[in-house]
């Protein structure tokens, strides 16, 4: 196909144009923000050989492949925003505590405005189409950047949004780094990034200049920890698809493996079992086997496996021209070789030794904060400590990658693997205000005058006893007033001798106010 062009003039126009029809509020009707992911999930469904080509030229999967770790899991993303918009854009009713009363308070969560979505070329569909779609439900304009490293794939979802969605309310721009550098100096009102911590610096330094909020996904070295009583079988199925599918080139892969030392052989020998099982006796030729993304990324992992003093048990084979690279493990590789420093993003593994998890933990602990952090094993105290001494977007027990496809669970990084998250609410409260509302009574009798001056001590004793309250609900207050004046009333009834009637005619009340107080 042709190169993608590196046009810089057709982004101002567009983005100002999204400006535009955001200010008529067009987008802000959640009838019409159905409607367009309704036709987003209709264009996947009948898109979906177009992606699975776009994906087998840019990344040389395969069509069960496309499914599973694209089309499939990006419609489901988008019908979880559907199927919950509307309890999500409700507004919000919360407590107005007593001190501050009597009022209502309330939430409404409202579109900040035009969003950039910049997705990464390991999983292009992935990770434009979901955060795109958290963008829509939530009542925004929206500009998709695909990556220009997979240009297939790129040319594709810009046919999907042209033709399934408003134009004048969102877009496709294409393009290179010169596109990428002058899209992230627009006034946004909110960018989301998926990429390396490298690119993800430059999008934060460039979105600071307008002051504009990101949520920023940006991998890193995320390590696995194989206990000395995990299922064996299980651990190595699951690590090898986490770090093998789609040749390693997936965020959250175990980007290094920490084994205890006791079933370091063991665990070894079930690797390459499975290795074997999952892509052949040669991989090169086996179709659930994936390629690097270009040659240039080849290179790169090919120079990875010089110098890291490990020893290779599994794979080694480079071959640039055709953008492969063999599964490969490497045994206790040097520390401070780029192996062990450099996200890896491809499908070499290496594998270190422990007898103690403070060590573990030390290790990890002495490096920038991973995406995620794996552990294999039914060691419950292990789990604690990871769990209370280790900072990670992530942990996951007894499994790799799979947690990034429950919509319930927020996906982000924290430190060097990112900030802000998405994914279901998350992502549709990511891409919203969340707007105070509090309306005040005009009552203004006492005690609640007692704030205006002239100052007494009597309204400071007063001030100082409302504030020992302040966390108390004024519905509680207000409940235990009428209580309190209902059995009073009652009490007058009984000695006026109409206690049955009153009761009678002040049921349908006590019943309400019983409901209210929760009583």
């Amino acid at each position: 196909m042709d190169q993608i062009q590196d046009n810089t003039d057709v982004i101002q126009p567009i983005f100002q144009k999204l400006k535009e029809t955001f200010s008529t509020h067009k987008t802000k009707c959640v009838k019409f923000r159905k409607a367009q992911l309704r036709n987003l999930i209709r264009g996947l469904q009948e898109m979906e050989q177009e992606f699975h080509t776009a994906l087998e030229n840019d990344l040389g999967v395969t069509m069960f492949s496309s499914q599973m770790t694209s089309t499939i899991i990006t419609k489901a993303e988008v019908e979880n925003q559907l199927a919950h918009i509307d309890e999500w854009s409700k507004e919000e009713n919360v407590d107005t505590p007593f001190v501050i009363g009597p009022g209502s308070s309330k939430i409404i969560y409202e579109p900040l405005g035009v969003v950039l979505v910049i997705a990464a070329w390991n999983y292009p569909l992935y990770t434009g189409i979901p955060p795109m779609a958290a963008a829509i439900a939530s009542g925004n304009c929206v500009i998709l950047k695909p990556s220009e490293i997979a240009p297939h794939s790129s040319k594709v979802m810009y046919d999907l949004v042209t033709k399934y969605l408003d134009q004048s309310c969102y877009a496709v721009i294409q393009g290179g780094v010169e596109v990428s550098k002058k899209i992230t100096t627009l006034p946004f009102d909110l960018i989301i990034f998926t990429g390396s911590p490298e690119k993800g610096k430059l999008v934060a330094k460039a979105a600071s200049e307008n002051l504009v909020p990101c949520i920023l996904e940006l991998g890193g070295k995320s390590p696995t920890i194989v206990d000395k009583d995990c299922s064996l079988n299980v651990t190595a199925q699951r690590i090898i698809q986490g770090r093998f599918t789609n040749a390693g080139q997936t965020c959250v892969a175990c980007d290094y493996v920490f084994v205890h030392q006791s079933i370091k052989d063991a665990f070894i020998n079930e690797m390459k079992t499975e290795l074997k099982r999952f892509f052949g006796e040669n991989p090169q030729n086996s179709q659930d086997y994936s390629k690097i993304v270009t040659e240039f990324h080849t290179q790169r992992l090919q120079e990875l496996l010089k110098d890291h003093n490990g020893q290779v048990v599994v794979g080694g084979q480079v071959n640039v021209n055709q953008r492969y690279v063999e599964p490969t493990i490497i045994l206790q590789p040097s520390v401070q070789s780029k192996l062990m420093t450099e996200e890896i993003f491809g499908p070499i593994l290496p594998v270190l030794l422990f007898d103690n998890i403070d060590n573990v933990i030390q290790f990890i602990n002495s490096r920038p904060k991973p995406l995620a952090l794996y552990y294999y094993g039914s060691n419950s105290k292990n789990k604690k400590l990871l769990e209370q001494q280790t900072s990670s977007g992530a942990i996951v027990y007894n499994d790799s990658v799979f947690h990034l496809l429950n919509p319930n669970l927020p996906f982000g990084g924290v430190g060097n693997s990112g900030y802000g998250a998405y994914h279901g609410v998350t992502g549709f409260k990511g891409c919203s205000h969340a707007k105070p509302v509090f309306t005040k009574s005009t009552l203004n009798i006492y005690p609640f005058n007692i704030r205006y001056p002239p100052f007494t001590k009597h309204k400071l004793q007063t001030l100082s006893l409302f504030f020992k309250f302040a966390e108390l609900p004024q519905r509680h207050v207000v409940n235990a007033t009428l209580f309190v004046s209902f059995l009073i009333a009652m009490k007058v009834a009984k000695n006026k001798g109409y206690l049955k009637k009153f009761l009678e005619l002040s049921k349908p009340y006590v019943d309400k106010l019983w409901k209210s107080a929760n009583l």
